[in-house]
């Protein structure tokens, strides 16, 4: 009797069977030989095509490429390097995202705060690294998934790097615009709150110039992109489509900042970033973005521009939503065009060794943290 395998694949059209033999050559002494060449030739090319060497190639280099392309299209979507894929759905999705969330707020609380209060830049540092970047890779690796596939870590080119330097500099006009919307529409205690917020920043800034500037489009860039755009926006995407987690993932990114006069501001901040990740295929290009838009935030801030009691001008504004209908006219454009999967969910990762101590290590940290917190209320 033959095998269920052997069963599946005499229903199977001639050509199938031809890959599948094909497949079968690939343990081929000749095709071992060749396979490092093969390799660095189909690598160069774009995701999803298969090329042979020009020296190389003959019948055994076609039937191999022809093998790799019916593989890939098996497995739903190509990696940039030719890795397997896991099953659909994978294991990432929603879920994970918002336990991860819950997570980096429960660090927010118990590390975030303590660290900060015995030192305002080291504890932004301790923050970035421990309370929002290490529970999304504490995720990944109980997940077994390679970091940077997932985290779209790879290497931007100049002209996407300097467009999304560009963009988040003319972003600037349409934060101001929808945050003094912000100021003029919400309750009055509300704002005072936001006022007297911004003073503080402006005589953090003062007083901390050059570590404040270091840290704010280091630190933050770094520890959020990492979270918000490389984790959690394609963790989202699968289970809710790419409207919903460019959405939420900005509501996310807006709330971990506690500001309610500056929500809808920070929210499209991380709506545009999570657009440029998937229009450049890199985080890299959120994180150049996301440095840009700090600094420049900074550098108000050391300017005196940031007086709460001074409304932007006049054309700032009127450029700021001109700019806003621009953008998201371009967004429904980007939406509509197909996007692959640039998120790889391959097997692999640290493993769960690493996991773990990540895991020990968070727990310290917030120990850490809920010791100071004693004994603050003890003095």
């Amino acid at each position: 009797m033959r095998s269920p395998a052997l069963r599946r694949s005499s229903r199977g059209p001639p050509a199938a069977a031809s890959l599948r033999r094909a497949c079968a050559a690939r343990r081929s002494p000749v095709v071992r030989a060749v396979k490092y060449a093969s390799r660095l030739s189909l690598r160069s090319r774009p995701a999803g095509t298969c090329s042979s060497s020009a020296i190389l190639g003959g019948s055994v280099m076609g039937a191999r490429a022809r093998c790799i392309r019916a593989q890939r299209r098996e497995m739903g979507h190509p990696t940039w390097y030719g890795a397997p894929l896991m099953s659909p759905p994978g294991k990432l999705g929603a879920g994970s995202a918002i336990l991860a969330y819950v997570a980096l707020w429960v660090g927010m609380v118990m590390i975030g705060g303590p660290a900060q209060f015995r030192g305002l830049v080291s504890g932004l540092w301790i923050t970035e690294a421990l309370a929002i970047a290490l529970p999304a890779a504490f995720t990944l690796g109980v997940a077994g998934v390679r970091f940077l596939p997932w985290l779209g870590l790879r290497r931007p080119s100049w002209k996407h790097a300097l467009i999304a330097a560009g963009v988040a500099a003319a972003n600037q006009p349409v934060v101001s615009f929808l945050t003094w919307m912000a100021h003029g529409v919400l309750p009055r205690a509300v704002v005072e709150d936001f006022d007297a917020k911004q003073r503080l920043l402006d005589t953090v800034f003062r007083a901390n110039a050059i570590p404040m500037l270091i840290t704010v489009t280091l630190a933050a860039p770094l520890g959020e992109e990492l979270f918000f755009r490389g984790f959690a926006l394609p963790a989202l995407r699968r289970s809710w489509g790419p409207l919903a987690a460019l959405l939420v993932s900005g509501a996310l990114f807006s709330l971990l900042h506690r500001d309610e006069v500056g929500f809808i501001g920070l929210m499209e901040i991380g709506v545009l970033l999570g657009a440029l990740r998937w229009w450049s295929g890199s985080l890299w290009t959120a994180m150049i973005a996301h440095a840009v838009n700090n600094g420049i935030a900074g550098g108000a801030f050391l300017l005196g521009w940031e007086d709460p009691d001074l409304p932007p001008p006049p054309q700032v504004l009127a450029l700021g939503a001109t700019l806003f209908i621009a953008g998201a006219w371009q967004l429904a454009r980007l939406l509509r065009r197909p996007m692959p999967d640039d998120a790889e969910e391959v097997p692999g990762g640290p493993g769960k060794g690493a996991a773990a101590a990540l895991g020990l290590a968070w727990i310290a940290a917030v120990i850490w943290g809920l010791r100071l917190v004693l004994l603050l209320r003890r003095a």
